[in-house]
């Protein structure tokens, strides 16, 4: 497997339509639970589901059916791997999990990577650390199993399993070296963008800003042509922008930065 993906899992816009044409297909369980969490938008479920893995472990929500545990999981399989493109690595991943003991797999349920698609997101294409001797259910005799079952997928996929943590490559007093968001950064950017109006949404996302490297370029870095963009914007969008604007330029001041 191509050590330079994401291959897989990878956001795309025209799915926003075919979410909610797929949506509307789920028993009223299925989107009632949907709703309760705020993911009947592509957008936010893509968020709750992958970024932020908050919601996405559908089993181990509390009081809601197996059936409907199974409904979810098969409806979010369908909007993230339409055409099959993963399913032999799926297979794979349920076949090594399944000779797990079962307090590793409680221990990688509740750490949010007993699914391929949270796996893969958070290690392959987030790079992200994860504590699991500090983990949720990873007592000494479970940690090695663990880590092993970790060390195993990672390198089935082509990639090691990241043992440091990801920062921000950028200077901004310096335009040449790039901006990288890094895993916290792109959440802080979903977590407010959800809560932006359909006009201003619509609008970052046209100029594909819809994203926090995209937003930055847009708005934010010294060479940013932010003010002839406003331009463009009507009043209560300009004025949701600025303060959108304004709360990015906070987070990203309140993170440590390096160059590269």
């Amino acid at each position: 497997m191509n050590k330079n993906h994401p291959k897989y899992l990878a956001f795309k816009k025209k799915d926003r339509i075919r979410f909610q044409e797929k949506f509307t297909e789920l028993s009223s369980r299925a989107k009632g639970i949907l709703i309760n969490f705020d993911m009947q938008t592509w957008d936010a479920f893509y968020y709750h589901f992958l970024i932020n893995h908050d919601v996405g472990e559908f089993d181990v929500l509390r009081n809601v059916g197996n059936k409907t545990k199974e409904e979810l999981l098969t409806f979010a399989r369908s909007m993230l791997n339409p055409d099959g493109q993963y399913t032999r690595e799926l297979e794979k991943f349920e076949f090594a999990k399944s000779s797990l003991s079962s307090l590793a797999r409680s221990a990688l349920r509740h750490t949010g990577i007993s699914l391929f698609e949270t796996f893969y997101y958070r290690l392959v294409i987030e790079k992200e650390v994860i504590d699991f001797k500090h983990g949720p259910r990873c007592g000494e005799k479970t940690l090695p199993e663990v880590v092993e079952f970790v060390e195993y997928f990672c390198s089935y996929l082509g990639v090691k399993r990241p043992r440091k943590e990801n920062v921000i490559y950028f200077n901004p007093d310096n335009p040449k070296i790039p901006f990288i968001a890094d895993l916290k950064l792109k959440k802080a950017f979903l977590s407010e963008f959800v809560n932006l109006s359909k006009n201003t949404k619509a609008n970052l996302t046209n100029i594909g800003a819809d994203n926090m490297d995209g937003f930055y370029t847009a708005f934010i870095s010294p060479k940013s042509p932010f003010n002839v963009i406003l331009k463009e914007f009507g009043e209560s969008t300009l004025m949701e922008l600025l303060r959108f604007r304004s709360t990015m330029k906070d987070h990203i001041k309140s993170k440590k930065t390096s160059a590269r």
